[in-house]
């Protein structure tokens, strides 16, 4: 299976910890050059490091992926460091998310779709001509367990994840005749920063609807992003490919909320 990914450049949002970074070092050990961006430069250039380590080639750059001119200013420096970028896994994400009827206003709707959707639009977008004019591209979309059939605790969140699954779908319908491939990775519950404070009722429910009996790894995450980035998908197109240990439908309202 070609999974080598020497000469390529791959620019992974939200890689300065957990999944995002995970991502990054994996394409990194495949061969990859990586454009490691992150909200913060700290964790972004921790991950640079950690690839240097290992003898890889990684830039780190900081920048909110719901700024579009941001965006275009990293996408610019990447093409000028490597060349072209070949790849794009739109990881960066948020997990802050209330009940419908309890936001006041539109702070949530506004941070998860700004993030997880227009992020995605303009990281895809900003990279798209270069790949075109090489007749070749991978775009990786992050989605979530929640694609599934949603959670019942976050309508934002999921929300924005449905509609992330959505644009990878139709892009990968546009984008197809030019060479370029669309798919998205759907994590099930990960062992991230992001389920560290989830309570003991929680997690045990999750265990119990999940036929593997655990949390995912960050690196089996990597491993199905490292799959849909590499020559041997190069005709799988438009797939949400799900790393979810099999986990059942899960309504943790109660744990969360309570019944009210």
């Amino acid at each position: 299976m070609q999974t080598d990914l020497s000469d390529s450049v791959a620019l992974v949002t939200g890689a300065g910890r957990g999944n995002g970074r995970a991502i990054a070092e994996r394409l990194a050990t495949n061969g990859a050059s990586v454009v490691v961006n992150d909200l913060d430069s700290g964790p972004a250039e921790e991950t640079v490091e950690r690839i240097d380590e290992r003898s890889g080639e990684a830039i780190g750059i900081a920048c909110d992926v719901s700024d579009e001119s941001a965006v275009q200013a990293m996408v610019e420096r990447g093409t000028d460091q490597f060349g072209t970028i070949d790849i794009v896994v739109n990881n960066a994400g948020v997990g802050q998310g209330d009940r419908f009827r309890n936001e006041p206003d539109d702070t949530f709707w506004n941070l998860n779709l700004d993030t997880h959707l227009r992020g995605a639009i303009y990281c895809t977008k900003h990279a798209l001509d270069g790949m075109v004019e090489q007749g070749y591209g991978k775009v990786v979309n992050i989605t979530s367990i929640h694609t599934k059939n949603g959670v019942g605790m976050s309508p934002q969140y999921d929300v924005a994840k449905f509609a992330l699954l959505g644009l990878t779908k139709t892009l990968a319908l546009e984008l197809g005749r030019d060479g370029i491939r669309v798919n998205a990775v759907a994590p099930g519950w990960t062992d991230t920063r992001m389920t560290a404070d989830f309570e003991a009722a929680t997690r045990e429910q999750i265990l119990d609807l999940n036929p593997l009996g655990r949390f995912a790894r960050s690196a089996e995450i990597a491993d199905a992003v490292q799959f849909l980035c590499a020559p041997a998908s190069d005709y799988v197109n438009g797939h949400e490919l799900r790393v979810d240990g099999g986990q059942q439908p899960i309504d943790n309202w109660k744990h969360r909320y309570g019944d009210a």
